[in-house]
């Protein structure tokens, strides 16, 4: 049977991996990013153009490994930010100064923005959700507003991918928490699926799991499992 990990979880299983120095946050971040990059190339080779919508924690910092990883190989890459860097948490705001410094550019959360940069870049354009993760359970409508109102008026919808979970979605119960949750083709998780992706999967997204070098077993279902390792 599959693997499934509830938000406390997974977030336990990161946070006992960096506190005992196996990994850090970054390389957590960077691994996470990567695995995004190769789930839309696999899936969409032929792309070249890429927004990413990012958000204001670390679901916001992959997005920005991916924007810099594309733009790396080519791409055509914008960014919409939510926050500037300055109120970014450390990881996620080290990787989106690290993208502004490879030269994404980065345009205003605002729907007019988004449909003008889509409609420049032509068919095939693939937009990125790394606004909320699996931390998400309050409603989030007004902050998804901007790109609602932009999907809204598209004459041609983008192909769409979530980091994670898509932002709307509650990860333990899968019930929404927007009016209009963004609407993935691709969701790309990482290290084990969620609750909510079994419910995704039957509305014909695409799920796909990515290691990111997190231990798999106990040390996943049980939460303080590596810390009474090492306490011990």
């Amino acid at each position: 049977m599959a693997e499934i990990l509830t938000s406390s979880q997974m977030k336990s299983l990161e946070a006992a991996a960096i506190g005992s120095g196996r990994v850090s946050g970054l390389e957590l971040m960077e691994r996470a990013g990567r695995a995004v990059v190769q789930a839309i190339a696999a899936t969409w080779p032929g792309a070249r153009a890429a927004l990413i919508l990012c958000g204001p924690g670390n679901n916001g910092g992959d997005g920005y490994v991916v924007a810099r990883i594309l733009r790396a190989q080519g791409w055509q890459v914008a960014t919409c930010r939510l926050r500037p860097a300055a109120l970014l948490p450390s990881d996620a705001a080290t990787n989106a100064l690290r993208a502004e410094a490879a030269g994404v550019p980065e345009l205003p959360w605002q729907a007019g923005s988004i449909c003008g940069w889509l409609a420049q870049a032509g068919p095939g354009a693939v937009v990125v959700d790394a606004l909320l993760g699996i931390g998400q359970s309050r409603d989030c409508t007004a902050l998804l507003a901007p790109w609602t109102a932009a999907a809204a008026a598209l004459p041609v919808q983008p192909v769409r991918v979530s980091i994670d979970i898509p932002t709307g979605y509650d990860s333990d119960t899968g019930k929404p928490c927007a009016e209009t949750p963004f609407a993935a083709d691709l969701v790309v998780t990482f290290h084990a699926e969620k609750p909510v992706h079994a419910g995704l999967r039957q509305t014909g997204a695409r799920i796909v799991v990515a290691d990111i070098g997190l231990p798999h077993g106990p040390a996943a279902q049980d939460p303080t499992h590596d810390r009474q390792t090492e306490e011990q």
